[in-house]
């Protein structure tokens, strides 16, 4: 971490050297690095996970899955980039091995479980974090959002199992569920912090 609030300083007093930016954004600017520098690290160690176990595919449509629906669903998240850090790599190992035991489940409980997680998208949906509280246009915008993409991915996963890419449509599948997950889990959470 120390390496990283390093490699932010520079980047933002370059930038601030070069007239780039001014002093008073310099603060913004921090902060927008040093998420981009947390992203980027996250999704290198995902495709290089993907790459260790041999299932970068899944990795991939779980990644795109998940991104695209969570961050505009929002939930419980980790207290701190450390903690979020680890259980975003311990996430993936649903998804890169969720269809070698999922095949085994009987087909309507993974039905009943997709329409669970939908619902449960579709009706709680955003869930604000206790750190980040919605203004109701954002509120507004974040639940037309996650209804559009929850829907586009419920008819991609139907794709997905309908060509028999059972790999693919689990990594989708697990996605759609940890975020209900995550929505009902920081739905609890909110209530019994406010």
């Amino acid at each position: 971490m120390k390496v990283a609030s390093a490699l932010v300083e520079k980047i933002t007093v370059t930038l601030l050297c070069r007239g780039i930016i001014s002093e008073s954004d310099a603060g913004l600017y921090r902060y927008g690095i040093e998420n981009g520098i947390t992203v980027a690290g996250n999704i290198l160690a995902s495709l290089i996970f993907g790459l260790v176990t041999g299932r970068l595919g899944n990795i991939l449509v779980f990644l795109f899955f998940y991104g695209t629906l969570r961050s505009f669903c929002g939930g419980i998240h980790c207290k701190g980039k450390k903690r979020c850090f680890i259980a975003s790599i311990l996430i993936l190992f649903i998804p890169a091995y969720l269809c070698d035991w999922a095949v085994k489940l009987p087909f309507e409980v993974v039905i009943i479980s997709s329409i669970a997680a939908a619902v449960v998208i579709l009706a709680l949906s955003p869930v604000e974090s206790i750190n980040k509280p919605l203004d109701e246009e954002e509120w507004g915008y974040c639940r037309r959002m996650s209804r559009c993409i929850a829907g586009w991915q419920v008819c991609t996963l139907v794709t997905l199992y309908c060509i028999d890419r059972l790999d693919y449509f689990y990594a989708g599948y697990s996605s759609l569920v940890l975020v209900a997950v995550f929505l009902i889990a920081g739905k609890i959470t909110t209530k019994y912090y406010t």
